[in-house]
């Protein structure tokens, strides 16, 4: 993990209680808005100087969305607050933009980190896939769990 995002996570982690992603923005004043959206766009964000809104696809699971709300989150923390474009739903073999893969990298250490530790511990990357709710795509996301 590069030190821009570990630095970002170390003061997420000591700023707010990691239960889960809706907890999270309640805590950071953040508003969260599920509606439908169209199939591939799992949701984005609304900003400016004073407020923010997670938007996110009522239609898709809510494992899933747990990933993307804290996607969109990590985009604000990591990102100046601006508003996002939409997160789509990720090929293997497509180019992902920088903020992307940023946004995608501290999603997933946050949500590691609101699951149950001592079974996480127990399950292989594939594995946790699975566990998370989330795509295959998103398996090289998952940092080297150092326990």
């Amino acid at each position: 993990m590069c030190s821009f995002i570990e630095k970002n996570y170390k003061k997420i982690k000591s700023k707010y209680t990691l239960t889960t992603p809706q907890e999270l923005l309640k805590e950071a004043n953040i508003e969260l808005l599920m509606m439908p959206l169209i199939d591939s766009t799992g949701g984005f964000t609304i900003a400016n100087n004073r407020y923010a809104t997670v938007v996110v696809n009522s239609d898709w699971d809510e494992h899933y969305l747990e990933f993307v709300i804290l996607h969109e989150f990590s985009h604000l923390v990591l990102h100046g607050g601006s508003s996002t474009p939409y997160y789509r739903v990720i090929g293997a073999d497509r180019f992902i933009p920088k903020i992307e893969h940023e946004a995608n990298e501290l999603a997933m250490k946050l949500l590691l980190d609101m699951h149950d530790q001592d079974e996480i511990k127990r399950l292989t990357k594939s594995q946790l896939v699975y566990y998370l709710g989330i795509d295959e795509d998103l398996l090289r996301y998952i940092p080297k769990l150092d326990y």
